[in-house]
C-alpha cells in the first residue's frame, strides 16, 4: 500500500521553475545554463536582450536572469520593458554585472530585484538568491 502511495506522489511532482537567461558571452551563458540546470531549473537562453525580449513575449517564466551590458538591448532596458508586461510585473529579475561599482550604483535606481557581480562566488550566490526570490514569489 505504501509503495502505491509513493509512486502516485512522485507522479504529481510540480514542474521545475522556468528561467529566462540573457547573456551575450557564450562561455558565461553555458556556465550559467549548467549551473541552473543542476539546481533543478528549466533554462531558456538568449544571446542578447533583444532575443530575450522576443522569447519573453511567447513564453511564461518564473524568473529572469540577465547580463547588464549586452548588444541590441541592455539588461537594464530589458528589465524596464519586462516590468511593463503583466506576466513579468512581479517576476524576480536578477541582473549580473562584471563591475562591482555598477552593481552598487544601480541597486536603488533600477527595476531589478537583485544584482550580482560576476565573480568567484557567482554560482553559489545566484542559486541561493534565485531560490529565495522564487520562494518568496510563490
Amino acid at each position: 500500500m505504501l509503495d502505491g502511495e509513493n509512486s502516485s506522489m512522485s507522479d504529481k511532482k510540480s514542474p521545475k521553475p522556468k528561467i529566462l537567461l540573457a547573456e551575450d558571452d557564450d562561455a558565461m551563458r553555458r556556465f550559467l545554463e549548467i549551473t541552473l540546470q543542476r539546481a533543478d531549473y528549466t533554462v531558456v537562453s538568449a544571446e542578447d536582450g533583444l532575443a530575450a525580449m522576443q522569447i519573453a513575449l511567447t513564453e511564461k517564466f518564473d524568473a529572469v536572469i540577465t547580463d547588464a551590458v549586452m548588444p541590441n538591448l541592455t539588461g537594464h532596458d530589458l528589465c524596464r520593458i519586462l516590468r511593463r508586461d503583466p506576466n513579468f510585473k512581479d517576476a524576480p529579475i536578477i541582473i549580473l554585472s562584471g563591475l562591482e561599482q555598477e552593481v552598487s550604483a544601480n541597486v536603488e535606481h533600477d527595476c531589478a530585484d537583485f544584482y550580482l557581480v560576476k565573480g568567484a562566488k557567482l554560482k553559489d550566490d545566484l542559486v541561493k538568491k534565485l531560490a529565495e526570490l522564487i520562494g518568496a514569489g510563490s
